[in-house]
């Protein structure tokens, strides 16, 4: 039974032991920050500030309020806010005076009072700042940064607003965007890729402090007989204080701007003046043309030439851009784009485009190249000739000799034609040497053809005997030489007798 009372006695103390140092444990562990949670923390978050969990660096807690001191986030009018940055050390308490904190915004809509926007705490570790409306309404948010500690900075943020107070009056409205961005549009039914047929157009109310007003109702208008329809003729502004309203194209070119009014009020303004420009594809006002009439292609593979489209609507305004044409021939090939792609077709620009024509088989002395597009309700065709040619020919006209029984000039009216009878290539040089003789052409080069006939070009060639037309002969030699380097030699014996 003593034995019993003293380890009962015993255990007491051990209980009693025990108890003591877990007192001093937790006593330790809230001294140093540990246990249960951080005694440094100080506050939580809302819609007006936000507290910062104590780190090694400290922490900032970071609250807006108003010109009375009521926690809010919203700034309505002129009034503002008042940004408070309280900046704390590693331990939870205040970092006294004399730390430098940097205010910032990612927006334009709200303004610091301090340009620099920097400012110093005071003894209680608070750093303010002014936060006014900016440049229009929406939302936003502040960022305070400081080193507390060392030389780490430590940051936090709030969001805010910035609206027009319920009450406001509106004293402005302003125009303030359309798409498309330089307010040009095509004719009704003209629409299409990259082509709009609508152009919607942007205002702003604001009261006087220039923030936009919500739930206001405004007015549009056009001239009377404008061919244009409007989305609406009115409209309620957004809780930015904007409002929009759809202009949607007639069958007619015109210009108009669009009058936005303040429903019961005389404050109003105007838009940026909407042009309906562009319409269909006319089939009259559809050309197309080579930029050569005349190539040296039958016997050279890969000469190129240049075809044009050019295409308008039916008032004269070019089409829009990407409008396209295809092209088809009967002889050679076409590449699409200028020459770039590897279709047979082009997209207007400006209202025009171009593809390229290459010699290659079939070979054909008149190569007829067709170009297609449409309209939506129609099928446009034009069509164009090149005057492909041989790199030899032939000049009609020339006697096989010539005696100079006078001792005068002689003139041989002439005509230079390819192996095929068509004309000779463009620039073709026709030239004249001898033994017993001198020469001269006119013209010496081949023009371009003007018809797709089965002819040749016209020329004179003058013959002129040496002094003293001594007895005896020779040659004259006339020889063709194309763009491309290839040559056809005729002669002509000259007799003296």
């Amino acid at each position: 039974m003593k034995n019993m009372n003293h380890f009962g006695k015993r255990l007491a103390v051990g209980k009693l032991f025990r108890s003591l140092f877990a007192v001093s444990l937790v006593a330790i562990l809230s001294a140093c920050g540990g246990g249960g949670g951080s005694a440094g923390s100080t506050g939580g978050s809302g819609s007006a500030g936000s507290g910062g969990t104590v780190t090694n660096n400290g922490s900032i807690q970071l609250t807006l309020v108003d010109q009375v001191g009521v926690p809010t986030n919203l700034i309505s009018g002129s009034g503002g806010l008042l940004a408070k940055a309280l900046v704390l050390t590693s331990s939870g308490a205040p970092a006294g005076a004399g730390v430098l904190v940097t205010f910032s915004l990612d927006t334009a809509i709200a303004t610091l009072s301090a340009t620099t926007g920097t400012a110093l705490t005071g003894s209680d570790g608070i750093a303010t700042m002014g936060l006014k409306a900016g440049v229009g309404t929406g939302a936003g948010t502040l960022t305070a940064s400081a080193v507390a500690v060392g030389t780490t900075a430590i940051t936090k943020s709030v969001t805010f607003e910035v609206k027009a107070s319920v009450n406001a009056t509106p004293t402005s409205i302003k125009f303030s965007s359309a798409v498309p961005a330089d307010t040009s549009i095509v004719i009704k039914g003209a629409g299409g890729n990259g082509r709009s047929e609508v152009a919607i157009l942007t205002f702003t109310v604001a009261d006087k402090t220039d923030l936009g007003i919500s739930n206001v109702k405004v007015n549009f208008s056009v001239p009377t007989g404008t061919p244009v329809v409007l989305g609406a003729t009115s409209g309620i502004t957004d809780p930015s204080g904007k409002v929009t309203v759809a202009v949607n194209s007639g069958d007619t070119p015109v210009s108009v701007a669009v009058t936005a009014t303040v429903d019961g009020t005389a404050i109003f303004t105007k838009s940026d003046t909407v042009a309906v420009t562009t319409g269909l594809p006319s089939a009259s006002r559809f050309s197309i043309g080579p930029e050569k009439t005349n190539i040296e292609g039958i016997n050279h593979l890969g000469v190129q030439d240049k075809i044009s489209a050019y295409l308008a609507d039916a008032n004269g305004g070019v089409v829009a851009d990407g409008v396209p044409i295809v092209f088809t021939t009967d002889g050679g090939a076409i590449i699409g784009d200028e020459g770039t792609k590897a279709t047979a077709r082009c997209l207007t620009k400006n209202g025009t485009c171009s593809v390229v024509w290459v010699s290659q088989a079939p070979f054909r002395s008149v190569v007829t190249i067709i170009a297609t597009t449409t309209n939506g309700t129609e099928t446009l065709q034009q069509s164009t000739y090149i005057v492909n040619s041989t790199s030899h020919g032939a000049i009609v006209g020339l006697p096989a000799s010539w005696t100079f029984s006078s001792c005068v000039a002689k003139l041989f009216d002439v005509t230079v034609v390819d192996e095929n009878g068509y004309p000779m290539p463009v620039d073709t040089t026709i030239t004249v040497t001898g033994t017993n003789v001198s020469g001269s052409v006119l013209s010496n080069k081949v023009p371009p053809p003007k018809t797709t006939a089965q002819s040749g070009t016209a020329h004179t060639i003058t013959l002129t005997p040496t002094a003293g037309c001594v007895a005896g002969t020779g040659k004259a030699l006339i020889e063709l030489k194309t763009p491309l380097g290839d040559t056809t030699v005729t002669s002509v014996n000259i007799i003296y007798p």
